[in-house]
């Protein structure tokens, strides 16, 4: 009955429960980063009150997130105002040939071709335009802003504190844990917070070294998008499988974009594929040299079942689902061996812990 009780209560308050994991996660990884600020930063001999070393680091992490805002949505608004002003004549320049074709090509199958016209093209995605509810999509649009940083600042107010007073979260636990199971927890608690933190050190390298070689690749070609594609697909990398099509379907469509008007076959197309071979190379160097460096010593976590644990996040959470399920599956599989051994599915999925 107490369970129960547990759960029911537990699902009312999830949204409060997930503020809580997410600024334990950053709390986990932030650790070695205050304790190397109280080695060496200091006033004089004396180190600074830790207060003033956890709001450096919230300071550090708002000033990354309004930082890549800054750089990816004025590019973003910039192309949607040129896709907004493109005329049936630069359309006509640009697809005209290969849309004549592809009709010609379906014609030959007996299907009207006349569906993948330019104009008609054109026509469909005006009507898309002033058939959508403006009103709505900018309430919309201020209601996930306001959500977003109601989030950020309820996550960051406890991470603060969380980081301030060193070992508050482990109280915290601490209150919450049965006497009997107590250094199990201490046990499991010390093992997240090492494997988390190698982890997200390693997470944090792989977006530098992957967003390099996409940026480094895209400069070659003469992208004028490149630092933007590069912060964007580095981010999304996180994704795993799916980050790095989606970094390439976003690359090519801003790459299409930025050269409306031009002939398809003489310039659109071959800087398509020379962003595609871009990526082909930074994929083939992450996934065979890069990854293997850089994650040699984590949790080693079979492919298949990574791809479902990454699909089951996208469908609890969406996006973000997508983002955390490897970290919260690394947590679940930690506290799974310690308290679960005795399953054989437990100690299956828990060999690599």
């Amino acid at each position: 009955m107490a369970i129960v009780v547990i759960l029911i209560a537990a699902w009312f308050l999830r949204s409060v429960i997930a503020y809580f994991l997410v600024a334990a996660l950053i709390n986990f990884i932030a650790a070695p980063l205050m304790a190397g600020m109280e080695k060496y930063v200091k006033w004089g001999k004396n180190p600074l009150p830790r207060w003033v070393y956890a709001l450096g680091i919230i300071i550090f992490l708002l000033t990354s997130v309004f930082g890549l805002l800054r750089l990816i949505i004025p590019l973003l608004l910039e192309q949607a105002d040129r896709i907004s002003h493109i005329s049936n004549e630069d359309l006509k320049r640009s697809f005209g040939a290969p849309l004549s074709d592809l009709q010609h090509y379906l014609g030959t199958w007996g299907i009207d071709g006349q569906l993948f016209s330019a104009e008609k093209l054109k026509q469909d995605f005006m009507h898309w335009v002033q058939s959508t509810d403006i009103h709505n999509a900018v309430e919309g649009v201020l209601s996930g802003v306001s959500i977003a940083g109601g989030w950020i600042f309820s996550v960051l107010f406890i991470t603060f504190f969380f980081l301030k007073e060193k070992f508050l979260l482990y109280r915290l636990i601490h209150t919450l844990t049965p006497d009997n199971v107590e250094p199990r927890m201490q046990k499991v608690l010390r093992a997240i917070q090492d494997l988390l933190g190698k982890y997200f050190r390693s997470v944090l390298l792989q977006i530098l070294v992957f967003g390099s070689y996409i940026f480094i690749g895209l400069s070659i070609v003469g992208e004028p998008y490149a630092l933007t594609i590069a912060v964007f697909c580095g981010l999304i990398n996180l994704i795993s499988y799916i980050g790095p099509a989606l970094g390439l379907s976003f690359a090519l469509l801003f790459s299409i974009g930025g050269h409306i008007g031009a002939d398809f076959y003489t310039s659109i197309m071959p800087h398509l594929m020379e962003v595609a071979t871009v990526f082909i190379v930074a994929i083939l160097l992450d996934n065979l040299v890069s990854y293997p460096l850089i994650f040699s010593n984590s949790l080693e976590v079979h492919p298949l079942e990574l791809f479902f644990v990454v699909l089951a996040g996208f469908q609890m959470a969406g996006l973000g689902g997508m983002i955390v399920a490897a970290p919260v599956y690394t947590m679940l599989r930690i506290i799974a061996k310690e308290f679960f051994q005795g399953f054989d599915v437990i100690r299956s999925i828990t060999r690599g812990v």
